[in-house]
């Protein structure tokens, strides 16, 4: 979940090597896909027959080239240093998003064209060629004619001086010995989470709950926000590492907060992102990152924690031909600016929207019900890929809607061209090109039922299972396996199923809930526990 860009989510299988994260749900039960087992005891989905849907599902997405005019791609950089600072306050706070790219969209009545984006001036080269449509996207995962070395946030590139010298897998090619070696460590450290995965978000999640039902009994606003934060990062260190968060033996001096990462993960965007301070403060952050020794505290902290109490998922790495050094950096930047960063985006997403709507409540709430019955009420992860339908589909939607990771980017590695819906354009060697996940998303051509609303049923039956092709929040499509020589997010398949795991824990426990304001200020306004027990 960039995660940032997930933020979201590169992660991860095992030390003789799969591939395939299989533990995973893709199909799942969207529909009625045949399940099986794998070791660990966990029901699994394939995701290789999607691949064989039948090709006339596309036929207005792919429409025969020849036909299609070849053009000059609309939109420019404008006159150096200056257009590149105009283009980001436009972006950043004259227009904003969404307006930004609908207002150019209009304009050059393309969905493809060229601009600056942030930062620019004084740091960066901004001239990108942005994509923002289901034909042209797919692109930037085309590794016969993308680079993705140092895109993952786009025009700009952090110091390595956060991250102990290191470039860090997200930033590193595909084709890099090293990118090899660092992802299939990350998909063996989810591998051996899988056994544990849903018990601990189980005990993460009912902390929280807790917290935000006190602060209702208190009449107090249940900010959803900072035990969110809290209870994600308790669950992914006790998931994903051996270390416990929660033991007594580790002094508290010791014990990592979030809320410090989330200063240094953060300090790393932000020439990338709008912070909400003041234009003046803003610009100043823009023009000037923050250097990595004011951060620098918090994360060695976290280094000696994991040094000291997740030792044996240090020593994994080592099977993989890395050094217990660059093992601990990466698992830092997966834990918390891809994975943490990710789920903090995506989560408020979910309750924002099934929030909105009792009648969607009600039938979430049936069916998490009657899918645990068997097991006396608990979530477990059987229930969960199999007997939830409608669960999965909500949280697809919510990945449609509103992608965690909002774009993704590549550079030419020669000259080839492009197709969106409506026409062909030339991209030379060495240009940056960046999809917009949001507006990619909503392209009314492949979601033709109501693109800009939330549909949580989307995804369900036959025509909805061939619509996961076009799920792509994760760098790749959500009918791609995820692969060492690939730059989709590892974790495409664990980010759904624990947006399920959200929802079925939800309604084991309460029979609605709302809530009110976004982002930092969002918060429940009611918890109403299940009327049964």
């Amino acid at each position: 979940m960039a995660l940032p860009s997930l933020t979201a989510h590169r992660s991860l299988c095992s030390s003789s090597f799969n591939p395939v994260l299989r533990w995973s749900d893709q199909r799942s039960r969207v529909c009625t896909s045949g399940m099986r087992k794998r070791e660990a005891g966990v029901a699994v989905a394939s995701l290789k027959s999607m691949d064989q849907l039948s090709s006339s599902d596309d036929a207005d997405v792919r429409a025969d080239s020849s036909a299609l005019p070849l053009k000059e791609i609309p939109g420019g950089y404008g006159i150096p240093f200056l257009s590149q600072l105009v283009n980001r306050w436009r972006f950043f706070y004259i227009e904003g998003e969404p307006k930004y790219w609908e207002k150019r969209m209009q304009q050059y009545n393309s969905t493809v064209f060229r601009t600056n984006m942030p930062p620019g001036w004084p740091w960066t080269d901004s001239r990108c060629v942005m994509f923002l449509d289901q034909k042209s996207y797919p692109t930037v995962f085309d590794y016969d004619k993308v680079d993705k070395h140092r895109s993952f946030a786009g025009t700009f590139m952090p110091s390595t001086s956060y991250t102990g010298g290191m470039e860090m897998c997200a930033y590193l090619d595909p084709t890099d010995k090293k990118h090899e070696q660092l992802k299939a460590y990350c998909f063996e450290l989810l591998k051996l989470a899988a056994p544990k995965w849903a018990a601990e978000f189980h005990t993460s999640i009912g902390n929280a709950f807790q917290q935000w039902e006190y602060k209702l009994s208190q009449n107090q606003p249940a900010l959803v926000s900072p035990s969110l934060p809290e209870f994600m990062f308790r669950f992914l260190v006790n998931a994903i590492t051996s270390a416990d968060l929660d033991d007594a033996r580790v002094p508290d001096s010791e014990r990592p907060a979030i809320a410090d990462l989330q200063k240094w993960a953060g300090s790393q965007l932000i020439p990338v992102i709008n912070t909400g301070s003041p234009v003046y403060l803003e610009e100043l952050l823009h023009l000037a990152p923050i250097p990595a020794k004011f951060t620098k505290g918090n994360y060695d902290k976290f280094i000696a924690f994991l040094q000291n109490f997740a030792q044996d998922t240090l020593e994994i790495a080592l099977s993989h031909g890395l050094n217990k050094e660059e093992a601990v950096h990466n698992l830092i930047f997966f834990l918390i600016l891809n994975a943490h960063g990710g789920f903090c985006i995506f989560f408020p997403v979910i309750l924002r929207e099934v929030a909105k709507n009792p009648e969607l409540q009600a039938e979430l709430r049936a069916e998490v019900r009657a899918a645990t019955k068997s097991s006396g009420g608990e979530v477990t992860m059987k229930a969960v890929m199999n007997s939830m339908p409608l669960v999965a589909s909500t949280v697809y939607e919510a990945l449609r809607f509103e992608p965690p990771v909002r774009f993704q980017y590549a550079r030419a590695k020669k000259d080839f061209v492009v197709e969106s819906h409506d026409a062909r354009f030339e991209i030379k060697k060495g240009e940056l090109m960046g999809g917009v996940n949001y507006f990619v998303s909503r392209d009314p051509k492949v979601f033709k039922e109501d693109p800009t609303k939330f549909v949580a049923k989307r995804f369900m039956g036959a025509e909805g299972e061939k619509l996961l092709k076009h799920l792509v929040w994760s760098n790749g499509r959500q009918t791609d396996e995820s692969s060492v020589h690939s730059k989709q997010c590892a974790a495409k398949d664990i980010v759904p199923l624990t947006g399920r795991l959200l929802l079925a824990e939800i309604f084991t426990r309460y029979d609605s809930f709302t809530v009110e304001g976004l982002g930092s200020k969002m918060a429940f306004t009611s918890l109403q526990r299940r009327a049964d027990l």
